[in-house]
């Protein structure tokens, strides 16, 4: 099972600079942010610069890359035709990063909707099979990530609504910090999850008064080796991919480099004790 990091945790780093350094660190998988204010934004990143990126990956020896867009893909009214036409730019960006045989991955939370589970639940499942055909066209597949404190928060929800929209390019992003923070059991939450799953994050985190608070994994109270072996057991064989909260990479004294090698360490030493490297 191979350890990835997501370059949302490096916002002013150069992704050319950045991947031969993860590389040395050990990392073996790459998720590309491509929000607005990282310089791999569909906007930004031109032809040129895409080439150049899937070259440099596959020189490093990296898989196909995941991009995360964190778009508000979920937006109701006037403002929706804006947010599609930002999601299609990072559809084209996805598929034009990706050398794998299969479709490429574009993670994203729904953001933009509000509201009761029962009352917008059903207006959440026609909006992601929107998406999910706009991604079609582009061979990508859309993994929404569920989140502590918006509308798709549990792993029962999660199953309710992959089975409601039963589409081949919506599935799920598994992040377990946003059920363990609310104290969801892991097992059910790998259990209920891994059957959509075509990416992951992995990050610790605890709710302190009431508020979520986030950590690097390994330092709060997840239990990385059981994590990795009821993973494992369940048949998810992707990338376990680092994502660092900007809780922490906002911090003024926030280093990215020591951050990303004490995440590698502690995610190295957990699947090599559960067996799974």
């Amino acid at each position: 099972m191979k350890i990835g990091y997501g370059t949302y945790a490096m916002q002013t780093k150069n992704i050319f600079d950045a991947l031969p350094r993860l590389r040395e660190i050990g990392y073996e998988a790459i998720e590309i942010s491509t929000g607005d204010d990282w310089h791999t934004a569909p906007h930004k990143f031109d032809r040129s610069s895409r080439q150049k990126l899937v070259k440099t990956l596959q020189d490093l020896a990296f898989e196909s890359p995941v991009t995360m867009a964190l778009l508000p893909i979920c937006t109701l009214g006037n403002r929706r035709s804006a947010i599609l036409e930002k999601f299609d730019a990072a559809c084209v960006l996805a598929s034009d990063l990706n050398y794998s045989d299969g479709p490429s991955i574009l993670v994203s939370t729904l953001g933009g909707i509000k509201g009761g589970w029962d009352i917008i639940k059903n207006i959440i499942c026609a909006q992601l099979i929107e998406l999910g055909d706009r991604a079609a066209k582009h061979n990508v597949i859309l993994a929404v990530e569920p989140h502590a404190g918006q509308p798709l928060d549990t792993p029962q929800k999660v199953d309710w609504i992959m089975k409601q929209t039963n589409h081949d390019h919506i599935k799920i992003n598994f992040d377990i910090s946003h059920f363990h923070v609310d104290g969801f059991d892991l097992k059910t939450s790998v259990d209920l999850c891994a059957p959509y799953t075509v990416s992951t994050h992995i990050k610790d985190g605890a709710r302190v008064d009431g508020k979520v608070r986030y950590q690097l994994p390994g330092e709060g109270t997840l239990d990385l080796v059981r994590y990795f072996r009821l993973v494992s057991e369940a048949g998810i064989t992707i990338p376990i991919t680092v994502e660092i909260t900007g809780q922490i990479w906002n911090l003024p004294d926030y280093d990215p480099w020591t951050v990303a090698k004490q995440c590698f360490k502690s995610l190295n030493k957990a699947r090599r004790q559960a067996g799974v490297l």
